[in-house]
């Protein structure tokens, strides 16, 4: 019978001398063990069932045998079974575990094909689930050591790689959760993925309460620092704390609230934007390195439904518990972890913390030497035990708290976090919190090399930063006069007129020097000229608000011609002229020329048609002195009405001018 892609057809039984076929050998010569022998229903290519003349569906056996001199030969076996057509077993086919792939399809039916072309396949049907799942159990297993022994030893010529292990089914999952979560373990660590799906789906299928954790060889084994920024409701600081990657966020709790004094439950912590949960690691939120910063914000106890006798109490139990550190507190759910150097480094780690510990050395050892009748854990002690201890490292605490001055540490403690700072730092090296003012260098301090460094640093600083500064501030000299000698000041960024509302481009428009209000040139330019008063006001006006600044008489000249600007000049002229008490206009017709006089001056020489006006006559009279003009005014009044007007014009402002003075002189 020979074993091809097609089929299985059909001829005589072979003998002990028969061929052996593709995909299968004949049995080697010499003595083998038969493991376990199982009856089935086989199809050839899952297409229609093997059947011999005159065997029924049954008649055939699976045979599992192996070669006791040599490790890890397995051979399969298929044999017909003994019946009126076969009067005897007859061998149909055999072959070698490491040439063959075995899979679990259902719990009663299982596939065997060949790693080598035609890759037929062969279906067998059992009887039972039972008999089915103890086939399988050893099938593996012989399966896995033929594989091991295949990888072990040089491929020989002919022979086929070792293939790999096919994926479990709950035929031949293991029976107890423990075995199935070994077995996902180490599905994972090869990458197989098909076998860590079916035993996910086993501890599915029972509900299982698992907890699954990187082992701490994922990690790395140096522990680092971490900068705890500590905060509450109304103050906050910054603290370092020695952590590993691999350390959980509740183990990161417990050892605060050794250290510190800060419950877990009053505890909440924030890495990388993220509320972290208890069960995961610090290293699952980016911890990996020194200097990494982690926030811890503090809720009153009320919050967390705290009473100062339970805080108490879990102090008391914290510090007569063993020592741990958070490197000695990873939980590894899925199975026994393998010996590493994070085990000793952690160790190393808790040794060092320990040392700083409150407690008395002895009480450790008392712990463990009655560990023997205790029930495994750590056995509390009483308040009379802990009394005696006490007493009995009385003379070498005595000897610890005698002050000695030259182990005393000289600094300034930080009114906020409490941290010894070197006498010459200014700020708390932890929180930056300023130094005391009462606070005095000692006199006879000599600074180590770090500080000396330091203060050179800061010196260095201190000097770059005032160079910077005096760069800066010389820019901008140089700035503000370069822009103090244009006209006028445009835009530096697109800005929209308030009076015709056009966007205007950066320069486009005329920032005004006195206010910053920025409009375009020709809605200045109408300003300027529709404006009565010589001081033209801004124009900016909003509902809340008006501008009261003005605008510059250099800014006026650049943005009118000189005709305009001289016209603006003469109206300031005349503003000024009428409202000046003491001003005096020439007599000449349309000679602009005025003067502000005193009482002491009589006469105002006109620097525009160079006339000489009498102030006390408010005339010009060249060639007569006032009596005489006053005669002669006097004499034409009395038959010329034009002379008549201008000497009551005269009385009445000689009495309006005599008005004013007195006044003035009076107030």
């Amino acid at each position: 019978m020979a074993l091809s892609s097609g089929s299985w057809p059909h001829s005589a039984p072979p003998g002990p001398s028969s061929t052996a076929l593709p995909g299968c050998e004949a049995s080697p010569a010499g003595c083998s063990t038969v493991l376990m022998s199982v009856r089935v229903s086989v199809c050839h290519s899952g297409v229609r069932p093997l059947c011999l003349p005159g065997a029924s569906d049954e008649a055939v056996r699976l045979q599992l045998s192996m070669d006791p001199g040599k490790a890890g030969e397995f051979r399969l076996a298929l044999r017909a079974c003994g019946g009126a057509a076969a009067p005897r077993s007859v061998t149909i086919a055999e072959f070698d575990l490491k040439t063959v792939r075995y899979e679990v399809k259902t719990p009663q039916s299982h596939e065997l094909s060949l790693a080598t072309p035609p890759h037929d396949r062969i279906t067998f049907n059992f009887r039972s689930e039972q008999e089915a799942q103890a086939w399988a159990t050893v099938v593996m297993s012989s399966l896995r050591e033929a594989h091991r022994v295949a990888v072990g030893s040089p491929a020989e010529d002919g022979q086929l790689p070792p293939q790999p292990l096919a994926a479990h089914s709950p035929a031949l999952l293991p029976s107890t959760v423990e075995e199935l979560c070994q077995e996902l373990v180490r599905a994972i660590e090869a990458g197989d993925g098909q076998a860590a799906s079916v035993c996910a789906e086993s501890l599915a299928r029972q509900q299982m309460a698992l907890s699954i954790q990187p082992s701490q060889k994922h990690y790395t084994h140096s522990e680092i620092s971490l900068a705890v920024v500590v905060e509450d409701a109304s103050s906050s600081c910054c603290v370092t704390v020695k952590v590993f990657p691999h350390t959980t966020i509740a183990a990161l709790k417990q050892q605060v609230f050794t250290e510190y004094g800060f419950h877990p439950r009053v505890q909440r912590w924030v890495i990388g934007q993220c509320l972290c949960a208890d069960p995961r690691s610090l290293a699952s939120y980016g911890v990996q390195r020194d200097g990494d910063t982690a926030f811890l914000y503090l809720v009153t106890s009320r919050q967390a439904g705290l009473s100062r006798a339970l805080v108490q109490q879990e102090q008391e139990n914290a510090l007569l518990a063993p020592n741990t550190h958070t490197g000695d507190t990873q939980h590894v759910a899925n199975g026994p972890a393998a010996p590493s150097a994070s085990s000793s480094a952690a160790s190393a780690a808790s040794a060092h913390w320990r040392a700083y510990s409150t407690l008395p050395s002895r009480l450790h050892h008392t712990q463990h030497s009655n560990s023997g009748s205790s029930t495994g854990g750590a056995e509390r002690l009483g308040l009379g035990e802990i009394r005696e201890l006490i007493n009995l490292e009385m003379p070498q605490l005595n000897e610890a708290l005698v002050p000695n001055r030259s182990n005393t540490q000289q600094g300034w403690a930080c009114p906020s976090c409490t941290y010894i700072n070197k006498p010459t730092r200014p700020g708390c090296e932890m929180c930056s919190a300023d130094r005391p003012e009462n606070y005095t260098v000692p006199g006879g301090y000599r600074p180590d090399a770090l500080e000396l460094r330091r203060i050179q640093q800061e010196k260095e600083a201190i000097r770059q930063y005032q160079q910077a500064q005096e760069a800066e501030r010389r820019e901008n000299y140089a700035r503000l006069v370069q822009m103090d000698g244009q006209e006028l000041v445009p835009n530096p960024e697109s800005v929209e007129c308030r009076i015709c509302y056009l966007q205007l481009q950066p320069g486009e428009g005329v920032l005004l020097r006195e206010c910053l209000h920025c409009f375009c040139r020709e809605c200045l330019r109408s300003v300027i000229l529709l404006s009565e008063d010589p001081q033209v006001a801004c124009p900016y006006r909003d509902e809340a608000y008006a501008c009261d600044c003005v605008l510059q008489e250099r800014e006026i000249r650049a943005l009118v011609s000189g005709e305009e600007y001289e016209r603006w000049l003469q109206r300031g002229l005349s503003v000024a002229e009428s409202r000046c008490e003491g001003s005096y206009h020439c007599a000449t017709t349309d000679c602009p020329g005025w003067c502000v006089y005193e009482d002491t001056v009589n006469t105002f020489h006109c620097p525009v048609c160079t006339k000489h006006n009498c102030l006390l006559c408010k005339a010009i009279h060249e060639g007569m002195n006032c009596k005489q003009y006053q005669d002669d005014l006097a004499a034409r009044a009395i038959n010329d009405t034009a002379a008549r007007r201008t000497r009551d014009l005269l009385k009445v402002r000689h009495t309006l001018i005599y008005t004013v003075h007195t006044y003035s002189t009076v107030n």
